[in-house]
């Protein structure tokens, strides 16, 4: 790179700020002789242009007298570009562009710089390489608040009962929501003995309640069966007569 070319090159005034960003990219590859050999693709890469939008600039900045072109055959038979960037005497944007008829070839670099003389450039062909971008993570949501069955206990359910209901429905794998508590504390409200209907479902290991289930006056969840009651010993009471 010639420090001295890329000073002259943001001076120079080309009429176009692509065309002026493409002078800028051949004078970061030229030798201190304003010789390079980047192709069209590397300075349309480097300047994020298409590649005919570079040639067509190259086109004007040799029409211009900024820069000279020439071929010089490859070691496989291909030819390149070699330009030669002639900003010392720049004719500037207002001159008299380079006629259809002119070879387009100036004055030979200073030093007697040619095709044939040894060349340094630091330009290489780009190497095409993944890019890794960082995109900025999303804001993750707000998790919604866990809902907590121990907050919805019915008014007439001491909180012990309501507490073993939790735990039962927990260890059961079914969960109390919202919904579901609202629900049985409807099913609860005006029953004699809501905490015996709870008592009832967890020793049973019920997921619902039943208070129909729950006889009048009963503490522990005694329930109504359609059969014989096999608890009942009032039967002894007809034994005192024999």
């Amino acid at each position: 790179m010639s420090m001295e070319l890329m000073v002259k090159a943001m001076k120079t005034k080309v009429g176009n700020p692509l065309r002026k960003l493409v002078l800028i990219k051949l004078a970061d590859n030229a030798s201190d002789q304003g010789e390079c050999w980047p192709s069209y693709q590397h300075i349309a890469d480097q300047c994020e242009i298409d590649r005919s939008t570079v040639r067509k600039h190259i086109k004007h900045l040799e029409a211009q007298g900024l820069v000279r072109i020439e071929n010089r055959e490859g070691p496989k038979g291909n030819s390149t570009n070699l330009y030669y960037l002639t900003l010392r005497n720049p004719v500037g944007q207002n001159s008299t562009p380079v006629g259809p008829e002119s070879t387009g070839v100036g004055p030979q670099p200073i030093g007697g710089v040619g095709p044939k003389s040894t060349r340094t450039s630091h330009s290489f062909e780009p190497v095409t390489e993944p890019v890794e971008q960082t995109v900025a993570e999303a804001p993750s949501a707000k998790k919604a608040t866990k809902f907590d069955p121990l907050t919805c206990k019915p008014a007439n359910v001491s909180e012990q009962a309501w507490a073993d209901w939790c735990q039962h429905r927990r260890e059961i794998g079914k969960r109390l929501t919202k919904t579901t508590c609202e629900r049985q504390a409807k099913t609860l409200a005006g029953h004699h003995a809501p905490d015996a209907v709870i008592n009832q479902s967890i020793s049973n290991g019920w997921t619902g309640l039943f208070p129909e289930k729950v006889l009048p006056g009963a503490t522990s969840g005694r329930t109504v069966r359609n059969g014989p009651d096999f608890n009942d010993t009032t039967w002894a009471n007809d034994l005192g007569g024999l």
